[in-house]
């Protein structure tokens, strides 16, 4: 498997390496590490909670679905203790050398986490906006030599996990709560 996952993660690093994608990729990989981006990403918080509605549910259950999904990432990543490329390969990587551990890539846990919410809100249709988001990051970060294709892939599947899982598991204990006191209110209004 380490095999498959370093020949993947050289055919990305190294064969898709191009003048006009490398800053597209370095963007995907590092925009919310700025100042513009995190000043960016909060405007659009507030926007979304001023916008009400299913947005600002949005809003209010990304955050602690992106806090469970970082703390899990770092928590697997010491568990783990797997070596970045960067560190365990002879390459440079683009946006600087990171020493701690790869396994899973949070970026790609948090956009895909991102993903689900709106998916276990809006449906389906919301994967064709924002599909793409977490796609890109994760690839951004094995073009970048962060890490490895693995990283990215469970990176992805527990950010889904946590993103539709809590949001879908939230509103179905709110639909039953609401469902359990109208079935009370409306047996005891009779009497």
């Amino acid at each position: 498997m380490h095999e498959l996952d370093t020949r993947l993660f050289y055919w990305i690093f190294e064969g898709w390496r191009s003048e006009w994608l490398t800053p597209v990729m370095v963007f995907f990989s590092d925009a919310l590490k700025t100042v513009w981006g995190r000043v960016g990403a909060l405007a659009l918080w507030v926007y979304l909670l001023w916008r009400g509605g299913k947005a600002r549910a949005f809003a209010l259950g990304l955050l602690p679905v992106l806090i469970l999904t970082n703390e899990s990432c770092d928590l697997l990543k010491a568990w783990v203790s797997r070596e970045r490329p960067c560190v365990a390969l002879p390459i440079e990587a683009i946006t600087g050398k990171l020493t701690s551990g790869s396994f899973p890539s949070a970026h790609a846990a948090n956009m895909s986490a991102l993903a689900g919410v709106a998916t276990a809100l809006w449906g389906a249709r919301a994967l064709l906006y924002l599909g793409w988001l977490p796609l890109m990051v994760g690839l951004s970060r094995v073009y970048v030599g962060v890490h490895y294709p693995s990283d990215v892939l469970a990176g992805w599947a527990l950010g889904w996990l946590y993103g539709w899982g809590v949001v879908s598991l939230a509103g179905w204990i709110i639909a039953r709560r609401r469902s359990t006191s109208s079935d009370s209110s409306s047996d005891s209004g009779g009497v």
